[in-house]
């Protein structure tokens, strides 16, 4: 039953990137931007088809040891290319011109791919998967790592934007629109930034039956989350895009 909890979660995640990276991407085909290019591609590689390659061999009632290896390494490989997307699109939305920023995701992206080629050189078919059914190796903690120092940068700059435009939004400067989606694009951030903490923790205490108990139903709460937050930040709240002075009024007598 936990595990069913979890694996809806997952599905939730999977159905929402698809949903909003393709909207997203049709966004992209008319502004011709690289921010949409890369959001969108990074939900639709990683979220949606890199996520749901490696949940698909758990739908299927006892799938192949090829059929399991192939489809863990196609949705590991699209995962990456989508993390790495994730990174560019921080680093060119947020701080595009700051010399510090460029070399965190340089370096960021080359441990995340190093890692990402690491695992896809060590798992053997029927081997297992490190950090899921064997003990995490260099190459998975490599690749996870990177993901904890650019997700938790996002989540810093999204609620360091939204405190700033809820500022000016008291003054009557900004939009409250905006702002209620650098909120909520914090919440699905630092909900995936708990994801690769719950993975980072299973990992480490796989021995442990309670804790992947507890870790099932975390990554189905923060499925969930993600979900949800993700399309609040990419579908406003219609009566906030139909009257954007009353949400401000009323933001600025809260």
């Amino acid at each position: 039953m936990i595990q069913l909890v979890g694996l809806l979660g997952l599905v939730a995640f999977v159905a929402a990137s698809l949903v909003v990276g393709l909207r997203v991407l049709v966004l992209a085909t008319r502004t011709r931007q690289l921010p949409e290019l890369a959001i969108s591609m990074s939900m639709l590689l990683s979220g949606a088809i890199g996520t749901g390659l490696l949940v698909l061999p758990l739908l299927v009632p006892d799938p192949s040891i090829e059929a399991a290896y192939y489809s863990f390494q196609a949705g590991s490989a699209s995962n990456h290319i989508g993390f790495a997307l994730l990174f560019l699109f921080v680093w060119r939305v947020f701080r595009p011109r700051e010399v510090w920023a460029a070399g965190l995701f340089t370096v960021s992206t080359l441990v995340l791919w190093t890692g990402g080629i690491g695992t896809a050189i060590h798992v053997m078919p029927g081997g297992g998967i490190p950090g899921r059914d064997i003990p995490p190796d260099l190459w998975f903690w490599l690749s996870l790592c990177s993901r904890f120092v650019v997700y938790g940068w996002a989540t810093f700059e999204s609620f360091h934007y939204y405190a700033m435009l809820k500022r000016r939004l008291a003054l009557g400067l900004a939009d409250p629109v905006v702002a209620d989606r650098f909120f909520y694009w914090g919440v699905c951030t630092s909900a995936v930034f708990c994801i690769w903490l719950n993975l980072a923790a299973r990992a480490a205490f796989m021995d442990l039956d309670w804790v992947l108990a507890v870790s099932d139903l975390v990554s189905a709460l923060l499925g969930f989350v993600v979900a949800g937050s993700l399309s609040l930040a990419f579908f406003p709240r219609k009566n906030a895009v139909e009257n954007p002075e009353a949400s401000a009024d009323s933001e600025m007598r809260s």
